[in-house]
């Protein structure tokens, strides 16, 4: 029976099971039915007045209740969530830099992250092995939004007053701002720039930054990669992504977007692999992909690369790691030397040996802010 049932059924041997077993159709339904339904709006009325019952009658036997506890937290953390997956009051913060395990929690925001080391698994001779010589150290993000308070993720520029400009590292974007969880986005500056200098040449794409169009700016004929497919996150908490000649600003507008992003490949469409990845770069990089699982659900995931720990990951093995984690929608963004994770205020991946902070930017993607993220780890060494 579907766990989420208000009720289940007795043990076999009772009533109901006796008349499930001997298929009484018709009759077994005029029995139970109203039984059924006259338990569920008892329980109903009941935990909207707080005294949900441990049991209840149901045609005349007694049915054990199954309590809806909601979401847990990892076994690493120690805390206790309400039924939606957030505290009741006050702030929960976790970071264990040796294990891997990061969290935050609080009335209208969860942040899990985990750091794992990945072996892809490659066919060789019809046998499936291990391939070590590409392992690689991957950061996934899980993110809770509670829509309803409001919360979503938004940009936040390094320079406020000047849109664009001023690039800084990402954590200390991120620390300035109290964000709790920050991101590198699709480095756009990138295309702006070489716009200014050879306008016929480069295209910008579509730009929303906070319900406000920066650019738009379409490839008529977009390389292969990037291929200027777009991110949109939504007010409503769910993602679209279309090709850049697609959907125009106006349209992304009016779905509710709030931040669009473009760079692409699209990776995964309506819980599904997209076409793209059938002729998708085969090289070794690091990535970074942002997608979303289910409204208000958001997932990140970092893969390094370059690195003597980090060999860097296949644009096909991002796509089903993104697939995997139960994405509808996901996104390859810019990775390489681009892509940073930082969690209160300190920086989680490792980058390059030449570039460890990275390669600065204008923006972050904010996921929640804090006034217990300092300025005190900004610029310290990733181990």
């Amino acid at each position: 029976m579907n766990p989420a049932s208000p009720v289940k059924p007795e043990a076999p041997g009772g009533a109901l099971s006796r008349d499930l077993a001997k298929g009484k159709g018709k009759a077994m339904k005029k029995r139970w039915m109203p039984a059924l339904i006259a338990a569920v709006m008892l329980l109903i009325s009941c935990r909207a007045a707080g005294e949900a019952p441990e049991t209840i009658l149901l045609g005349g036997t007694e049915v054990e209740i199954e309590e809806d506890t909601g979401p847990e937290a990892p076994e690493w953390a120690d805390v206790s969530l309400n039924a939606r997956g957030f505290l009741d009051e006050g702030e929960y913060v976790f970071e264990d830099d040796e294990e891997g395990h990061y969290m935050y929690v609080s009335p209208t925001i969860r942040i899990q992250i985990e750091r794992t080391l990945e072996i892809p698994v490659v066919t060789v001779k019809g046998k499936e092995i291990q391939d070590k010589d590409h392992r690689f150290h991957c950061f996934t993000a899980d993110i809770w939004c509670n829509l309803e308070a409001g919360e979503i993720p938004q940009s936040v520029d390094s320079d406020p007053e000047n849109p664009g400009h001023a690039p800084r590292h990402i954590d200390e974007i991120a620390a300035e701002n109290k964000v709790v969880f920050a991101t590198s986005t699709d480095y756009y500056t990138y295309r702006s720039g070489g716009k200014a200098k050879e306008p016929s040449f480069y295209h910008v794409g579509i730009e929303i930054r906070r319900g406000e169009v920066r650019w738009e700016d379409p490839h008529p004929r977009p390389p292969e990669m990037p291929n200027y497919e777009t991110l949109a996150f939504l007010d409503n908490g769910k993602a679209e992504s279309f090709l850049s000649t697609d959907y125009t600003a106006e349209q992304y507008l009016a779905d509710g977007a709030t931040e669009v992003f473009t760079f692409g490949p699209c990776l995964v469409r309506d819980g599904e692999l997209t076409e793209y990845l059938k002729h998708a770069h085969t090289s070794y990089n690091p990535r970074m992909a942002l997608g979303v699982a289910e409204p208000g659900h958001y997932v990140a995931m970092l893969c390094e690369g370059r690195l003597p720990r980090s060999k860097g990951v296949q644009m096909t093995l991002l796509a089903q790691m993104m697939k995997d984690h139960g994405c509808q929608v996901a996104v390859n963004m810019d990775g390489g030397q681009t892509a940073v994770f930082a969690f209160m205020g300190k920086q989680l991946n490792q980058v390059s040996e030449d570039m460890p902070r990275g390669r600065k930017s204008v923006e972050v993607l904010a996921f929640g802010t804090s006034e217990l993220v300092t300025s005190e780890r900004v610029g310290q060494k990733v181990k």
